[in-house]
């Protein structure tokens, strides 16, 4: 801000501070009226004011700022008027100290939050357990899955996949995308914040999703090995790729074989970014740039990170089913990955030197294009033309630096060979000796975790029948009749679905008619809350459940029959339906038919519940049934 900006910014805020921020309309209002004055400047005078009201929501002010409009009708003349109302002085040159400051919530305000945040990261807790779980449950990504294969890529060992109907089962509720539900092969996308955070959900057709009350913010997936926090010079010389979606860090990773991490969101990109240059302060990062509404997060990114920023490249016509191309994921599949890996280089080797001279990132040349005119658009609106207009300006004018260092340019000439071919879709192992010999190393133990390759086999059973009491086995009679079918569990098996009969040692599960299960409960986990209450309050009794094995500790997860036989029956007529060649609209019209058919169960359920509570609550005694 400029002076005069810096002023009227102290006077805004003192005026604020005698206005009440818990009335919405006012508190829209003044976000109208601080982005007409101040621009994007203005919200954090205007989020410093929203936090004094007992009811903000963090996620809620951002999304209400980027909706406001400069041009809205609230100008800094309506928030001063509105001070005015509530005592503020308008003819004041200067404002006592209270007023300057930073507003501050009441007490009860400050001890309300405290409690909001105790239960907040509860829930992050909770829900981080939970996609650890389920990232260990995951199966690894098989062959040919939809979404890889139309951004021509193949699966790397940081995705794993269930399907949209196991995954609903798991978690007790179906994962939604945009008021969709997740259909199909689903892929898990682990987040990482020195463990696994949380999960994006991503299906077949691309829509995506996540665990709900997970934190992202900070997180990223990551593709490679990642290097060592103290790089030698060979590791140093090697760039670090930061983007913001799986699919173009994964296309980008498989053009150049570098190290890549995705932040998942355009509004995380900043902190991963700074994140990866704190941990690796002499390696050059490379923001990989999205054309559209993510290029101001893309350029504050790089600047704050000090990194090069990285535009794709489109002709003036591509289109990709009919929309306008705009990440490297998109360029991939139009030019191929020989030319973003080549695309990439280029942007990487850009650099100049300081006055002292070690090496620095040219700011004013980022990709061919000029920031200072990158964000000019043509008469039609067409940015990617401005951006190839630009770029061959760029080119002609501007001689690129090759002040490179010896270990530069081996990386790139050894990285090379590795962009195509066969072999540039696997994920290199971190122990072992790669083309590129600057990628190869020893792993470290302050990397971060790596995952586990593939979901261990199912070994033997863990215990005989013969090690079951015998008022065990007469129990499991007596529940679920006889003559009985008895089994024990196998290390690594599961899942095993069906009615449960809780005892204080045993779980006894009916897993197919006349057969049961006996499942030692001294190792036993529960993924709810609400699984383990009913445990402790023997509420479990005839409830359904399924029981998975991680080695030889149970993990009991909820599970509905009727749901799992919908579900299954709507998937096999899919399946039909594709081998016959039947239109796609059917599958449209199936999960329609399916939605409405769950929703009437539903309603059922609900109808025979109240009409239990009314008899319940009847003193009358019911009547005599017709004979």
């Amino acid at each position: 801000m400029n002076a005069s900006h810096v002023d009227e910014a102290v006077r805004a805020r003192a005026a604020l501070a005698v206005i009440p921020a818990d009335d919405y309309g006012t508190w829209v209002d003044m976000a109208f009226a601080l982005k007409q004055g101040f621009g994007d400047e203005g919200f954090e005078i205007w989020d410093e004011w929203s936090r004094t009201a007992g009811n903000y929501n963090e996620r809620a002010a951002r999304t209400t700022w980027r909706s406001a409009d400069a041009s809205g009708g609230k100008t800094l003349a309506s928030l001063f008027w509105l001070a005015r109302q509530h005592g503020f002085d308008l003819k004041r040159s200067h404002y006592p100290d209270r007023m300057a400051t930073a507003p501050v919530p009441s007490p009860e305000v400050l001890e309300r939050r405290a409690r909001e945040e105790e239960r907040r990261q509860a829930r992050h807790a909770t829900v981080a357990h939970e996609a650890a779980a389920l990232w260990q449950w995951a199966r690894p990504v098989g062959p040919q899955h939809p979404y890889l294969t139309r951004k021509h890529l193949d699966p790397v060992g940081t995705l794993r996949e269930l399907d949209a109907q196991e995954l609903r089962s798991l978690l007790g509720y179906a994962p939604m995308s945009e008021e969709e539900p997740l259909v199909g092969r689903v892929l898990i996308v682990p987040v990482w914040i020195d463990a696994i955070s949380t999960l994006e959900l991503i299906d077949e057709h691309g829509r995506k999703s996540s665990l709900a009350g997970g934190v992202k913010k900070g997180g990223y997936w990551m593709a490679g090995p990642a290097p060592t926090p103290t790089p030698t010079p060979d590791e140093a010389s090697v760039p670090i790729l930061v983007g913001e979606g799986m699919a173009t860090v994964l296309s980008a990773y498989r053009a150049t074989r570098w190290f890549a991490a995705a932040a998942l969101s355009s509004g995380n990109l900043g902190q991963v970014a700074a994140a990866l240059r704190e941990r690796y302060p002499d390696s050059d990062l490379i923001v990989l740039g999205e054309l559209g509404r993510g290029e101001a997060d893309a350029r504050r990114a790089a600047e704050g990170a000090m990194a090069h920023l990285a535009w794709p490249v489109f002709a003036e016509d591509a289109r990709i089913d009919g929309k306008m191309p705009n990440d490297f994921s998109d360029m991939a599949v139009l030019s191929g990955f020989d030319v973003v890996g080549d695309h990439l280089r280029e942007v990487a080797f850009q650099s100049v030197k300081r006055v002292d001279g070690s090496r620095e990132v040219d700011m004013s040349v980022i990709s061919g294009v000029q920031l200072g005119e990158s964000d000019e658009r043509n008469e039609e609106g067409k940015m990617n033309r401005v951006k190839e207009n630009q770029a061959d300006d760029a080119a002609d004018s501007q001689p690129r630096s090759s002040k490179r260092s010896a270990a530069k340019e081996a990386a790139l000439e050894s990285a090379a060979p590795l962009a195509s071919g066969p072999t540039a879709t696997t994920v290199l192992p971190a122990a072992e000796t790669s083309a590129a010999g600057s990628l190869a190393r020893v792993p470290s133990a302050a990397d971060p975790p790596r995952f586990a390759a593939t979901r261990a086999p199912v070994g033997e059973p863990l215990f005989g029948l013969g090690d079951v009491p015998n008022e065990m086995k007469a129990l499991a009679e007596h529940r679920f009749g006889t003559p009985l079918r008895m089994g024990t569990p196998r290390e690594n098996g599961g899942p095993y679905r069906g009615e449960v009969f809780n005892t204080e040692h045993y779980l006894i599960q009916e897993v197919a008619t006349r057969s049961v299960v006996f499942h030692q409960k001294d190792r036993m986990e529960f993924a709810s809350d609400r699984l383990k209450w009913m445990d402790g309050n023997a509420r479990l009794n005839g409830s359904e459940v399924q029981v998975g094995y991680d080695g030889d500790r149970p993990k009991v997860y909820p599970w509905d029959r009727a749901r799992d036989l919908l579900d299954r029956t709507v998937g096999s007529l899919k399946k039909s339906a594709r081998e016959l060649n039947f239109s796609p609209n059917l599958e449209t019209m199936l999960d329609q038919l399916q939605a409405r058919s769950w929703a009437r169960i539903r309603e059922a359920r609900a109808a025979a519940l109240e009409k239990s509570k009314e008899q319940a609550s009847s003193p009358e005694p019911a009547a005599d049934p017709d004979r």
